[in-house]
């Protein structure tokens, strides 16, 4: 029973493989354009386009050219961004704590004008008390 199964497995792993073998022959034949893709780096300023660099290719390689696609280094940009998000950050507390004290002031003025608001009333009282208590 063992050799019988043992001979199924190779059988079936042998059959796996010739497919498998079929499929990568027929994909590595194709004329697709991810076989071709070619990774360019330090490319000139002047000819960083996907435009100038097509006609650059084309003019090199006549009709091996399919298309042009530029990937560009963002790493600086990552950078900047995460320091703009900072600072970003950094003004907004600013202004939290600026709009803070503000409306403290404004709250802090009103409770004062309040208070003196009251104190006069009650001095006004207070002379009215006086002046009838002599009348």
């Amino acid at each position: 029973a063992a050799y019988l199964l043992t001979a199924i497995v190779c059988r079936e792993l042998l059959v796996e493989y010739n497919a498998f073998n079929n499929i990568r022959h027929r994909y590595l034949l194709s004329k697709e354009s991810h076989l071709r893709t070619v990774l360019v780096s330090n490319i000139p300023r002047h000819l960083r386009s996907a435009k100038k660099i097509t006609t650059y290719f084309k003019h090199v390689y006549p009709e091996a050219v399919k298309s042009v696609s530029i990937c560009q280094n963002l790493i600086r940009l990552e950078k900047l961004v995460v320091k703009r998000t900072a600072v970003l950050a950094q003004i907004e507390k600013e202004l939290l704590l600026l709009c803070r004290n503000e409306k403290r002031k404004l709250v802090g003025q009103s409770r004062l004008e309040k208070f003196q608001l009251k104190l006069s009333f009650w001095n006004f009282l207070e002379k009215l008390v006086c002046c009838d208590g002599r009348l």
